[in-house]
């Protein structure tokens, strides 16, 4: 994705990466989570916002800082590296919300020559995983390193 991203920073244990959203709302601090999800080779990938009531990160919140595009392209990035590191792993998303999805997708389908180039993508469609065609809602999303 040739986008502006956030510069991030990677935690000791290569699969928490940091980096700050800045927008109308402040700044917010973001984590990227990749963690495995028992399936041989599959990881999850997370996106958390920093609660500071809490003082912990929460994949629930719903930021709107106005830079949506920032942050998947940062996203992007972080994907792209941590595959490059670990080629053989798949990472696994899904958003919290069909709308979440929905932009997933619309994202995906926005940057989908320069990604198809890099990844192999696939969607998870009436229970099973397909090639990912930019018109089909899907519940998962899956990106493995060509």
């Amino acid at each position: 994705m040739y986008y502006p991203s956030y510069s991030f920073r990677q935690s000791l244990k290569t699969t928490e990466f940091f980096f700050e959203s800045v927008g109308p709302k402040g700044v917010i601090q973001k984590l990227v989570s990749i963690t495995p999800t028992g399936v041989e080779h599959t990881y999850n990938l997370a996106l958390a916002d920093f609660d500071p009531l809490t003082q912990s990160f929460d994949d629930r919140i719903i930021s709107d800082n106005g830079d949506a595009t920032k942050i998947l392209a940062t996203i992007f990035q972080i994907v792209n590296g941590h595959l490059k590191q670990f080629p053989e792993r798949w990472i696994v998303f899904s958003g919290n919300s069909t709308a979440r999805n929905r932009l997933y997708r619309m994202a995906i389908n926005h940057s989908f020559q320069e990604l198809s180039e890099l990844f192999s993508l696939f969607g998870y469609h009436d229970d099973e995983w397909e090639t990912f065609q930019s018109n089909r809602q899907y519940e998962f999303f899956l990106v493995q390193k060509k």
